[in-house]
């Protein structure tokens, strides 16, 4: 499909990874795509891609979020897609992060996603289009060292549901991909900082955390530079932008047994709930059936078969 079938697509943070993939892939494609980026350089190498009209957009300024609206507006095509890709994290002990690092990470994860919805809905809205939210297999369950990333993107999925429910009557569907662990240069990226963060807290509680963190931390990045490209991840990124029955729901992962590990969170979570629920608990059985019921649910929604493995 062209953009005769569908209009333009706007990527955040699309000067690397998943986002630049998934901006080279639309192109390549046909689509015009606006590919959101804050450095003058990358939006330059975004000019350089046929059928790429590069933004600057940082998802934390509401002046460039503005901005990157008029210019939809003045092209006049419309949007048919919103990419919400942009996001930071940091691999640090939580009650070791000050509240000014946290508020960062949840401004850009978080409120970055919601200023750049609120600003290009009502091009969604008339082109009954599609919101594809980039979460993580942290917004499922939690990992000892990205305690404040696990928070911003568990409140990114609780916040796509909420999303979801209230742009169903306005024809605008609303997917979350939750990648797994694939190459990136996001720890090579937040050396800097945690080296700052290391600086300002001496002295302080968790320091022999801190201390095994840093030790750890040029291992884990050139383990990152190593992992799997996500080539997976873009085309499930496309699939909810074009699909004629998307999935809420993506989890592209590279390895089965970060799969498990995702869906363990949820389960757990429930149990847990369902035990502490004093005279309403229900019994395994009753708990097997509901998941039974959830399952061709989402099967026949999904437009599948049920596996009967």
């Amino acid at each position: 499909m062209s953009m005769k079938d569908f209009g333009p697509v706007l990527v955040t943070g699309a000067s690397t990874g998943i986002g630049r993939s998934t901006t080279e892939k639309l192109a390549e494609a046909g689509y015009l795509v606006y590919g959101g980026a804050r450095k003058g350089s990358d939006m330059t190498a975004l000019a350089s891609i046929p059928n790429v009209e590069p933004i600057r957009l940082d998802v934390t300024k509401p002046g460039d979020i503005i901005k990157a609206a008029e210019t939809v507006k003045r092209r006049g095509k419309g949007l048919y897609g919103l990419v919400n890709n942009a996001g930071v994290g940091i691999f640090w002990p939580l009650l070791a992060l000050d509240i000014e690092d946290m508020i960062q990470e949840f401004d850009v994860n978080v409120f970055g996603v919601h200023r750049v919805t609120e600003a290009m809905l009502p091009f969604l809205i008339r082109s009954k289009g599609r919101i594809v939210n980039v979460t993580s297999i942290g917004g499922l369950a939690t990992s000892k060292y990205l305690g404040a990333y696990c928070m911003t993107k568990h409140a990114l999925e609780a916040y796509s549901e909420t999303l979801s429910r209230w742009l169903r009557k306005y024809g605008v569907k609303v997917s979350v991909v939750e990648p797994g662990t694939y190459r990136s240069m996001l720890l090579q990226k937040g050396r800097p900082r945690i080296l700052g963060i290391a600086q300002k807290r001496k002295g302080r509680l968790f320091n022999q955390e801190v201390k095994e963190l840093l030790d750890w931390y040029p291992r884990g990045a050139h383990r990152a530079e190593r992992e799997p490209r996500p080539r997976d991840v873009p085309d499930a990124i496309i699939d909810a932008l074009l699909s004629k029955r998307p999935r809420f729901r993506y989890c592209p992962c590279a390895y089965k047994g970060e799969l498990k590990w995702a869906i363990e969170g949820p389960i757990v979570r429930s149990v847990q709930a369902n035990l502490g629920g004093g005279k309403f608990a229900m019994s395994r059985k009753e708990l097997q059936s509901l998941l039974d019921k959830t399952w061709d649910k989402e099967v026949r929604k999904a437009g599948m078969r049920r596996p009967e493995h």
